[in-house]
């Protein structure tokens, strides 16, 4: 993998780096230790294999070539992260040559596809430094599980090959990662799952051309296997053009979302920042992949009953809601679920976005639904949805602190929240990374600073039957 974007929808099972211009004295500090563990463990691997004989240096003069093509094939994919299949050769080379050989081949590669994308050595040195770390410790795991190079013997060891190739993968992902979170200021652990997410499929159709890519070489030589640029070449316009298709819809929702909040100050942002936080809840909760997804689709997308005209008034006018105009505003829910409704691909999420204002207690709405009633979806929503509006501007204060906000979700906890979410959204490892996602969200998706008081979905103090527009 490279560093290119937060997005791995389809996942190319490598990835490289692209920082940003402002490069740390920390980046620097773990560029420099992955360096030197790179290092370590490279003279460890090639101390400890066989010395290369002139079918191995065959065999890595070949795939070096193939490794090039491979990196100047990348894509962006935005948020540092940079789309590749050099996978494909590395690992091939790797199960045909476990040795030093294979070693070379990588560096080699790696080396001239950095001076041919011209960048910068700090960027270069990481790249370069963990996919070789990742081939390295590959190939000690092939060997362990017993692989033997393909040039010499007839048949792979199946169960090696999947121990070299989750092994690269796993480490790939791992030390990305890492830089990631510090690039980014984010946890670990949310790089990792955005690293990962929609990707398992992808790997798992990916593990089968790696053996062919290798297992035609072995067989049919060098010659023959030259053929294989071009389905590599297809490989990638594959992972590339269903990355860009996934992309064009997340900027579709985007755009909607930013139509809807252009008709109210306050929420700018605010759309966005609920979808991170309920996906950080969500993932707190242990939810699958899919799960998480689908709770962040809904969360984007559960104030999208306000585009309807009779609640533009309501929104722009400086004061609180009367009764009358309360009733009237606490349709959208509803109106947003039936939009919502309308798009065959968001048939799961419709409950979510319906019930995302109905309370513990059950004095929520539409359908005052009570208790475990409520679709998990909608009560992590409501948490999200609520730490927003106590954490951002309004005309008559300025943004609550986490302390505060602590505090308030505890007094409403078995009241107005699901008191076994915030058991776990509150407890001290979790909160603090939910501040951490609190915090960013803010520098990238920033409020308006001319809020409007009706929109707040902040917990009244004195009573839980009036709250304001939103």
């Amino acid at each position: 993998m490279g560093l290119g974007d937060g997005k791995w929808g389809t996942g190319s099972p490598s990835l490289c780096i692209m920082m940003s211009n402002s490069i740390t004295r920390r980046t620097q500090l773990y560029v420099l230790a992955v360096s030197a563990v790179t290092l370590a463990v490279t003279i460890a691997v090639v101390r400890g294999t066989k010395m290369w004989d002139r079918h191995d240096a065959e065999a890595a003069a070949f795939f070096f070539f193939f490794g090039v093509l491979a990196q100047l094939l990348g894509y962006k994919r935005g948020h540092g992260r940079v789309g590749t299949i050099a996978f494909l050769p590395y690992l091939s080379v790797t199960a045909l040559s476990p040795n030093g050989a294979a070693l070379a081949s990588v560096v080699g590669s790696l080396c001239v596809g950095e001076l041919l994308n011209r960048r910068e050595p700090i960027k270069a040195l990481f790249n370069i430094s963990m996919h070789l770390l990742a081939i390295a410790l590959a190939m000690t795991a092939y060997l362990v599980f017993g692989g033997a190079s393909l040039l010499e013997t007839p048949w792979p060891q199946i169960p090696a090959f999947v121990a070299m190739f989750l092994t690269y993968m796993l480490v790939n992902r791992a030390v990305v990662g890492g830089i990631l979170s510090i690039v980014n200021r984010t946890a670990i652990r949310r790089e990792l799952y955005v690293a990962t997410r929609g990707t398992v499929i992808n790997d798992i159709l990916a593990l089968p051309l790696v053996l062919v890519f290798a297992l035609m070489y072995a067989r049919l030589g060098s010659g023959w296997s030259a053929l294989l640029a071009l389905p590599m070449i297809g490989v990638r316009q594959l992972y590339k053009a269903v990355f860009e298709l996934e992309q064009i819809n997340e900027e579709l929702l985007q755009l909607m979302v930013a139509a809807i909040e252009a008709r109210d100050p306050y929420t700018s942002g605010h759309s966005q920042r609920v979808s991170r936080y309920s996906r950080v809840i969500a993932r707190m909760l242990g939810l699958g992949s899919r799960q998480v997804e689908e709770i962040g689709t809904a969360a984007l997308l559960h104030d999208v009953g306000k585009i309807h005209e009779e609640f533009a008034p309501l929104l722009r006018q400086p004061r609180k809601l009367s009764p009358a105009e309360y009733i009237v505003m606490q349709t959208h829910s509803a109106k947003g679920a039936l939009l919502v409704s309308k798009v065959s691909q968001f048939k799961a999420i419709v409950p979510a976005v319906r019930g995302h204002h109905e309370s513990w207690s059950g004095r929520g709405y539409p359908d005052a639904l009570a208790g475990d009633e409520i679709p998990l979806g909608s009560r992590i929503i409501t948490i999200a949805d609520t730490i927003d509006a106590m954490t951002t501007v309004r005309p008559y204060r300025p943004p609550r602190t986490l302390d505060e906000v602590l505090a308030e979700l505890r007094r409403v906890a078995g009241v107005q929240f699901d008191p076994r979410i915030c058991a776990v959204v509150l407890s001290a490892e979790h909160w603090r990374e939910l501040s951490l996602e609190v915090e960013i969200a803010a520098r990238e998706f920033p409020a308006d600073q001319t809020a409007s008081v009706l929109a707040s979905d902040e917990i009244p103090r004195h009573s839980m039957q009036f709250p304001t527009a939103s």
